[in-house]
């Protein structure tokens, strides 16, 4: 990741190199020219590139700057030997951070994150940072992959594995039973008060006096009738949205707050799964629809009872989002759940009369052939999009009719999939919107005079799509290269002579940072 300080206003050779940096034919002595000609607006085009050839991650691993090292640590085309050698060698704890990982990067081998726990408990004082801090950092960047905990909980460091024993929620039973046998007669009680900790049931005075994260993570624990109690009587609606749905809450409170004011609170209770059929109908006839929405989808109901309940999907996150959301600055997304589910359960959804069961029945990238035809031609067009972001069969007629109807979060992603499409869309050329307009320039059977007329398009995304386009001639492109609007993307056209490349390199020096 770039510094901000780095990010100031560019100059007219700062764009170009960076435009380089991310010209997909650009030859690796070219980009590590861009590299050592001016490393910042390098870094700021690599970002953007999908690969990393190998004997430029070589050069990054070893770059003075950190900057240029904490850009490859997060690109998920790095290698990951090369980022376990920053997680593992990098002098700067703040790279070692950035390469902790993303489930986009391919996965680290055991043996790095072995060497990795020791290393964290060894962090010099110089650091500027604590061993506790690490971890906290080190935990959510790791959730996806489990392994982490397993080989933690049998480190041979002793201080490894007691940290492991403090977090017996993320252990699977085996860890667990180790660390309880543990020869180390500390590393057992810290996990034996863990588990009693987790299993400990909240009373009043372990709920903080103000908002914050340990009042939240109060609340998500078991709770006593008596904290309970208090919270119903303050009337903090805040904390009433996480006692609804808290197994622990006892039946005659959850009762009683199906009739509660706030409807927020009344939807959190939706996603109870220990409702009874006169409690979910009677959500199921609540006076808002996001009421009605959320218990459309519990479990607990038939698919008949579901078809009876007045929903509104297109309440849903309040923005029309379906894309994923950790690409996106949305994250109030009621009622949209991100996770894959089991194939059993998407089968199962695919053919509901709920459009949300079906959302959810998209996520699933093996979904057989039958009911990817059959979501593709769903009604609800939240469906079809995350059918088209998610699975590997959506047709490319599908993927390009999603984009044409979808305009929320990950709608660019569409065409970023290899079936996207690029035959035949130079007929959008004239399209009202921006962004398909730019598909035109995509087609390989485009006619250069329509080319040109899109380097006039009253849309600079568009003029700056087009100058990136191969299909220009290569003197149209050099000449480009001079428009300040147009010169980085100019430089990033794949079709820019080699030669070109190189004259840009020398005659656009930019002085180290």
């Amino acid at each position: 990741m770039i510094s901000d300080a780095s990010r100031a206003q560019p100059t007219s050779a700062e764009r170009l190199l960076r435009g380089l940096a991310r010209n997909p034919a650009a030859r690796v002595d070219v980009l590590l020219g861009v590299l050592r000609t001016a490393p910042l607006p390098a870094c700021q085009g690599l970002e953007a590139r999908r690969d990393l050839p190998r004997p430029l991650q070589d050069v990054m691993v070893e770059h003075p700057l950190r900057d240029v090292r904490s850009v490859l640590a997060e690109h998920p085309g790095v290698d990951p030997g090369i980022r376990g050698r920053l997680l593992l060698a990098d002098p700067d704890w703040r790279v070692v951070v950035r390469a902790f990982g993303s489930p986009d990067q391919q996965p680290l081998s055991d043996h790095v994150l072995h060497s990795l726990l020791a290393r964290i408990e060894d962090v010099p004082p110089e650091a500027l940072v604590t061993v506790p801090e690490l971890y906290a950092e080190l935990w959510p960047a790791m959730r996806y992959d489990l392994r982490l905990y397993r080989l933690a909980a049998k480190h041979p460091d002793p201080r490894v594995r007691r940290h492991a024993a403090a977090f017996p929620r993320y252990l699977d039973d085996s860890s667990r039973g180790a660390l309880m046998a543990d020869p180390v007669p500390e590393i057992r009680e810290v996990i034996v008060a863990a588990i009693a900790e987790e299993q400990r049931v909240m009373q009043p005075a372990d709920l903080p006096d103000h908002h914050c994260h340990g009042f939240w993570a109060v609340l998500q624990r078991p709770l006593s009738r008596a904290l309970v109690d208090r919270i119903v009587a303050s009337g903090d609606e805040a904390a009433l949205y996480f006692v609804g749905p808290n197994p622990s809450t006892p039946p005659d409170v959850v009762q009683a707050l199906l009739r509660h004011s706030a409807a927020e609170v009344r939807r959190r209770l939706a996603e109870r799964i220990d409702l009874s059929r006169e409690q979910l109908l009677l959500l199921a006839c609540d006076s808002v629809v996001e009421v009605r929405t959320a218990v459309s989808v519990n479990p607990g109901l038939t698919e008949q009872q579901r078809a009876d309940i007045d929903i509104d999907v297109t309440t849903v996150g309040g923005d029309g989002h379906y894309g994923p959301r950790r690409r996106c600055r949305h994250h109030d997304h009621a009622f949209v759940d991100e996770r894959v589910p089991p194939l059993a359960d998407a089968m199962r959804w695919a053919s509901s009369v709920n459009p949300l069961l079906r959302r959810r029945a998209a996520r699933n990238p093996e979904l057989p052939s039958s009911l990817v035809t059959s979501l593709a031609d769903d009604p609800d067009l939240g469906v079809r999009v995350l059918l088209a972001l998610h699975h590997p069969d959506a047709p490319s007629g599908h993927l390009l009719r999603c984009f044409l109807e979808y305009h929320g979060c990950g709608r660019e992603q569409l065409t970023e999939l290899a079936r996207f499409p690029t035959a035949g869309v130079a007929v959008f050329a004239d399209h009202t919107d921006p962004a398909v307009r730019r598909l035109a320039v995509r087609d390989p059977q485009a006619d250069p005079e329509l080319v040109e007329q899109l380097l006039c398009d009253p849309d600079i995304t568009v003029r700056q799509a087009t100058a990136s386009c191969r299909r220009l001639p290569h003197a149209r492109i050099t000449a480009l290269l001079g428009d300040p609007e147009l010169a980085e993307h100019a430089a990033a056209n794949p079709a820019l002579p080699v030669e070109q490349m190189r004259r840009i390199l020398e005659s656009a020096p930019v002085p180290e940072a």
